[in-house]
C-alpha cells in the first residue's frame, strides 16, 4: 500500500469501530464475556492507547527515531504478511503487554473515547500524509509483540488492529446470552 491507501484503510477501519462503538447501549458498551474478554470499553481504550504512541513517534524528529531505534534491517512485510505474523503471535500466547491493557471502562466514558479514538487517527492520518513515504521502509517502531518494525510494517498492523478488535467486540456480543422477555 502507498500513503494514501494507508491513510484511506486507517480512516476506513477505525471510523467503522468508532461508529460501531457509539452505537452501543450501556449494557453492550460494558458486557464482557465470562469477564473474560473485554467489553467494547476496553477495546476502544486499548486502540487509543495504542495510537497515541505512534502519533508521538510521528512527531519527533527522524534522527531521533535512528538514534532511538536504529534503521531496518530487513524489507518491509507486505500486509497480509504482517498480520500473519502477528495472529501467530497472539496464537502462540502473545497478549496486550501492561502499558496497552485497559482497566473496566464505564459507560460514561464512550463519548469520549470514540472522540478520543478519532481524533487519535485524525493526526495520525495528518502525520503520515505529511512524513516522507520513501522513509516507510528504513525507519523502525518498537512493537511489543512483533518486535522492531518499518514504519509501513506499524501502520499496516495499526490498520488490521482496528480491524481485529471490531470483530472481537462482535463475536464477543454475538455470544451475549440472550436476555429473557
Amino acid at each position: 500500500m502507498d500513503r494514501s491507501e494507508i491513510i484511506a484503510e486507517l480512516s476506513n477501519k477505525y471510523n467503522a469501530f468508532s461508529d460501531f462503538v457509539a452505537g452501543l447501549s450501556e449494557d453492550d458498551f460494558v458486557f464482557s464475556l465470562n469477564g473474560e474478554k473485554w467489553s467494547a470499553g476496553q477495546q476502544i481504550d486499548h486502540l487509543c492507547r495504542s495510537v497515541k504512541p505512534l502519533n508521538k513517534a510521528l512527531s519527533a524528529p527522524e534522527f531521533a527515531l535512528k538514534a532511538m531505534f536504529g534503521k531496518s534491517d530487513h524489507p518491509s512485510l507486505s500486509y497480509d504478511e504482517l498480520v500473519a505474523r502477528y495472529r501467530a503471535e497472539l496464537a502462540a500466547g502473545g497478549t496486550a503487554t501492561a502499558p496497552f491493557r485497559p482497566e473496566e471502562i464505564p459507560f460514561s466514558r464512550k463519548d469520549e473515547l470514540v472522540e478520543t479514538l478519532t481524533e487519535l487517527v485524525s493526526k495520525l492520518c495528518s502525520k503520515i500524509e505529511k512524513f516522507d513515504e520513501n522513509k516507510f521502509d528504513v525507519l523502525v517502531l518498537p512493537h511489543p509483540l512483533l518486535g522492531k518494525r518499518t514504519l509501513r510494517e506499524m501502520f499496516y498492523f495499526t490498520i488490521y488492529h482496528a480491524e481485529h478488535h471490531h470483530q472481537h467486540t462482535t463475536q464477543n456480543l454475538a455470544a451475549r446470552p440472550k436476555q429473557a422477555s
